[in-house]
């Protein structure tokens, strides 16, 4: 384990100098480039947002995923950690659940005093300065910490995040080979080809190649994210350290870095967007299974969103960034559509039941 300790300390240290294809790929074992599974490429451009049959495997057995959010020491992210993981275990076992067991990636270094709530793992983080600022960037590094150390029952990962609420038992939607993956409007390789082929080289295919996805959410199978999880930290890092990138790509690099080596390692993706909705701008749950609250939602007192304006009533999650949300926050007035409502009930049941609440 001291030797896999020193690989991947070298592995960041040389990326950013050393950021081609071959070196990425020199540390994993190389993935199929063809398209796995019996769908074609072709098809899934004709249509690239691909409704998935939520259904079982022909044998009957239920194909587990394990359930991992990678996350600071914060009080900010720490109570939303608290909020996920009481509303995954309320699911876990319900109809149509393929939801294993579930880990918080704690990028502090540290233990914290919500190790025996939170099934938790400690990750380094990366050394002083490494980040430059951008903290999303352990992210990655995480992963490949947890992967490579931690003893993961399930075959299959649902990469999550903290501001997740899950509303429904979630089972496996990743299929033949493809990872299920929640297709961001904002994500877009071919605007950004120029750019995109510094991380991509030509050989590699077409960016259309790569989809519209960051690592979240995503249910993937766990031996092909341990191939990817290297040079999605590798490929990340070196965006952030090219001023162009940096600059085009913004807060969603590392997503970027993500939809780029999974590219790289021929995993593509069945672009599920029923998976989530992100109020207020996504209005009812449907049949959706994710929460998404990275949106503050603002409204007036007859229900009226004022978006860009601090509303009479609001929910926003950054309003909270060094306090936990009180119990029994206010319910949104008449008028707020169904997601909102669900959003703010679904939190106030969470801190109503969690013990020590607030401590």
């Amino acid at each position: 384990m001291g030797f896999g300790n020193f690989f991947f300390t070298v592995l960041i240290t040389l990326s950013v100098a050393l950021i081609t294809y071959n070196i990425l790929i020199s540390a994993n074992a190389p993935l199929k480039h063809d398209l796995p599974g019996p769908s074609s490429r072709s098809a899934l451009l004709v249509d690239p947002v691909i409704k998935m049959p939520v259904e079982r495997s022909s044998s009957g057995k239920k194909r587990l995923f394990h359930t991992a959010v990678t996350a600071s020491d914060s009080v900010y992210n720490t109570w939303q950690c608290r909020v996920m993981y009481y509303w995954y275990k309320k699911h876990r076992d319900g109809p149509n659940s393929e939801m294993g067991g579930f880990t918080r990636i704690l990028h502090s270094g540290k233990a914290d005093k919500f190790m025996e709530e939170i099934p938790t793992f400690i990750a380094q983080p990366l050394p002083a300065g490494m980040d430059q600022g951008y903290i999303v960037l352990n992210r990655p590094w995480a992963f490949v910490q947890w992967l490579q150390k931690a003893d993961i029952k399930e075959d299959y990962i649902l990469m999550a995040e903290p501001d997740h609420i899950i509303v429904k038992p979630i089972p496996n939607l990743s299929k033949d080979g493809l990872g299920a993956a929640f297709p961001f409007f904002y994500i877009e390789p071919k605007k950004f080809e120029s750019i995109i082929r510094k991380y991509f080289p030509e050989d590699k295919g077409p960016v259309t190649k790569i989809d519209p996805i960051g690592n979240s959410p995503v249910i993937i199978g766990k031996e092909s994210l341990k191939k990817i999880a290297p040079t999605w930290m590798n490929v990340s890092l070196a965006m952030k350290k090219d001023p162009e990138t940096d600059k085009a790509f913004g807060w969603v690099l590392e997503m970027y870095g993500y939809a780029v080596s999974s590219a790289l390692h021929g995993v593509d993706n069945i672009l599920y967007k029923d998976f989530m909705i992100q109020p207020p701008w996504d209005t009812e749950i449907g049949k959706k299974f994710i929460i998404h609250y990275t949106y503050g939602c603002d409204y007036d007192m007859k229900g009226k969103l004022t978006y860009g304006k601090i509303g009479e009533w609001r929910f926003d999650k950054r309003s909270y960034d060094t306090v936990m949300p009180p119990r029994n926050l206010p319910l949104p007035p008449p008028g707020v559509p169904e997601s909102v409502v669900t959003l703010v009930k679904m939190v106030n049941e969470a801190t109503a039941n969690i013990p020590n609440w607030g401590s």
